[in-house]
């Protein structure tokens, strides 16, 4: 309970910044306008059918890894340019905690792109519009989906915090890292759109790879800040 006490607490105090800021969403909610102008320029002269339909899935998702390592490149922003973080890991708080709300957070600013994102497409291209038939399988895979790529970022978001070129690095890791996330994600969103009675078995494999990706990053979530705290550390002790 003390756990998810802690968690809750961060997670509305980073709610209540953000919401004061508008930062993340802001520029969430841009980039994914962005994408779908771009997307809509791009393949509305595709035909309907198969192409638009196998088409659809990776629209979505690359839109949500773009915008998602955005994010996940400026969750500690407020930490480091405070230079806050060691005081926080150093504070009466399980550092699970810290992971979990920061996790938290980057997935509502996903959840919140794709609320733009899966409108314009149904309005953009007639194949997505079948996620309108099962609301409830598209917000599963939307947000188990969202879930394994924010397990993986977050974890490395908070290592790379204060590095010099962090921007690059989350994105040099996090893209390999997340790549069986992204393609069951197309895969279950193309068995959706494509009416297969198998949809609920992709969004079994999801919640098993989500719980598997939470569990990994809250065992190494320690090693990863208090390491990475330790080298900026010692770097600013040769400076001076």
């Amino acid at each position: 309970m003390r756990l998810v006490r802690q968690a809750w607490l961060l997670t509305r105090s980073e709610l209540r910044q953000e919401l004061r800021d508008r930062e993340l969403l802001l520029t969430a909610g841009f980039f994914s306008l962005l994408m779908l102008a771009m997307f809509g320029l791009s393949f509305s002269a595709l035909p309907r059918g198969d192409a638009l339909r196998a088409a659809v899935p990776g629209m979505l998702w690359l839109s949500v890894a773009f915008v998602g390592s955005l994010t996940l490149t400026r969750i500690f922003d407020r930490e480091r340019e405070a230079d806050t973080l060691r005081a926080l890991l150093a504070a009466p708080v399980e550092r699970l905690a810290v992971y979990l709300a920061k996790a938290v957070i980057t997935l509502v600013v996903l959840v919140i792109c794709c609320a733009v994102l899966i409108p314009g497409l149904m309005l953009l291209f007639e194949p997505a519009r079948v996620m309108l038939e099962a609301p409830l399988q598209t917000a599963a895979i939307v947000v188990l989906g969202s879930l394994g790529f924010v397990a993986v970022g977050a974890l490395f978001a908070a290592g790379l915090a204060s590095g010099s070129g962090k921007n690059v690095l989350v994105a040099i890791i996090l893209y390999p890292l997340t790549t069986p996330v992204l393609m069951i994600d197309m895969v279950a969103t193309r068995a959706l759109l494509e009416r297969h009675e198998d949809v609920g078995a992709y969004i079994g494999q999801l919640l098993g790879l989500d719980l598997i990706l939470l569990t990994v990053g809250a065992v190494l979530f320690e090693s990863v800040v208090v390491g990475a705290g330790g080298r900026r550390g010692a770097a600013r002790n040769a400076r001076s």
